[in-house]
């Protein structure tokens, strides 16, 4: 009797908790994927990652062949993270630090499916290196936070070996990430792609934290989600900022985040439905972009700007001071529109990536703000602002980071840190 009653409360438990419950069966068909895969093999790996480098670079036009090499690099690159062994919790242990949300190694897998995100750094990759070699007799190369595959890095490291554009001598990699999985998975990747010779070190560290024993001259920055909301992404480039040679580069050089007034259903449904030649391509329809309302842009991240923020101490929390942004008074209908917060992202030498086009630029929904109307069932963290209120932009650099809008006539000035 006691057995069965532990087997009901225990029933009982997951059946309310559906959310998790369907996260654990996910993780469960992920690694049930990965012991049913066929082992790496040195040749198709190679293959694999040489061919999506060589289409960033060529830029064919086939969308769904483009799509089966990424897809086709993913599926190799899967077979090394299982030839690694990690244990569960080395493949699923997902936390927060004091600078953000660390991703599991699990998670930050598919990042190599990004096609457009991947395609814009393989070009700014293979351009900046060979800008470099015109003046510079050794290009050292940081990949913070890098996750199990360094996946804005190697494919393109391959290619410029394969092709004899650079050699070992020429330029040194360190890769550093904060999990213990991703730091086996990508020893064994470094090894069957060959590239050990370009490896300086793989180190598990925090990339927020992590202090270089030479300056840099290109680090590339991961840890991303859209809406720059969550990960450490700006505790990480502010550390490697301060780490670059002085001629050095940042990739992205630029990243630029902007705030907007939209109607959701029109942004997020409508758009996509209509049949139009951007749609395959994620672009966003011009007439959705007129319809918005633009309230301008609130942080502009590039070398300079990482070295000039605006910190401010709360107590253990840190804030970054950002842009004021107004609604324009001749705006009508403000109560029925969301604010969202989108990123705009250049790689090097023009080379954008723009709104819906990846993960990363996906505009990020602000609900909590609430314009002109006050909502049926008010939240705690509820910003109740009317169309004449200018909006002060704050980022959260500790904890689950991201932006805090204000009311302006609610600031309290704090000194900067």
């Amino acid at each position: 009797m006691v057995l069965n009653h532990q087997l009901s409360k225990s029933a009982a438990c997951i059946s309310e908790e559906p959310v998790v419950t369907g996260l654990l069966n996910q993780a469960l068909r992920d690694q049930i994927s990965l012991f049913k895969q066929q082992p790496v093999t040195a040749l198709t790996l190679k293959q694999s990652f040489l061919a999506i480098a060589d289409q960033a670079l060529t830029e064919r036009d086939d969308t769904v062949l483009i799509e089966k090499l990424f897809v086709d690099a993913y599926e190799e690159a899967m077979k090394v993270l299982r030839q690694a062994q990690l244990h569960e919790v080395e493949m699923t242990k997902q936390y927060i630090n004091q600078h953000g949300l660390v991703m599991s190694v699990l998670n930050c897998t598919t990042t190599i499916k990004d096609v457009h995100r991947n395609t814009r750094f393989y070009k700014g990759i293979f351009e900046l290196i060979n800008d470099l070699q015109q003046r510079d007799s050794q290009i050292n190369i940081v990949y913070p936070a890098c996750g199990p595959f360094a996946p804005l890095l190697l494919p393109m490291l391959l290619y410029m070996d394969q092709q004899k554009i650079i050699s070992p001598q020429k330029v040194r990699i360190s890769l550093v990430d904060i999990q213990p999985g991703a730091i086996k998975s990508l020893k064994v990747l470094v090894n069957e792609l060959q590239l050990n010779d370009y490896i300086d070190g793989i180190y598990e560290a925090d990339a927020a934290l992590f202090k270089g024993n030479k300056a840099f001259d290109i680090f590339i920055a991961e840890a991303f989600q859209h809406g720059f909301s969550k990960e450490a992404h700006l505790s990480i480039c502010r550390n490697f900022a301060s780490q670059l040679s002085h001629h050095g580069v940042m990739l992205p050089c630029k990243i630029m985040v902007n705030a907007a007034l939209v109607n959701c259903q029109r942004e997020y449904v409508e758009q996509w439905l209509q049949p139009q030649s951007d749609a395959a391509n994620l672009i966003l329809n011009q007439d959705t972009l007129n319809k918005r309302i633009e309230l301008g842009n609130i942080l502009t991240l590039d070398r300079h700007s990482l070295l000039t923020l605006d910190i401010i101490a709360l107590g253990e929390q840190q804030v970054v001071r950002c842009n004021t942004v107004s609604i324009p008074q001749t705006a009508t209908d403000v109560s029925e529109l969301t604010l969202v917060l989108y990123a705009e992202v250049m790689t090097y030498n023009g080379h954008w990536l723009q709104q819906y086009q990846s993960g990363i630029t996906h505009p990020l929904p602000m609900f909590s703000v609430c314009i002109d109307f006050v909502p049926n069932a008010p939240a705690v963290d509820d910003l109740l602002l009317t169309k004449k209120d200018k909006i002060d932009f704050y980022y959260k650099l500790t904890g689950l980071t991201g932006f805090l809008p204000t009311k302006v006539d609610e600031e309290v000035h704090y000194g900067a840190n």
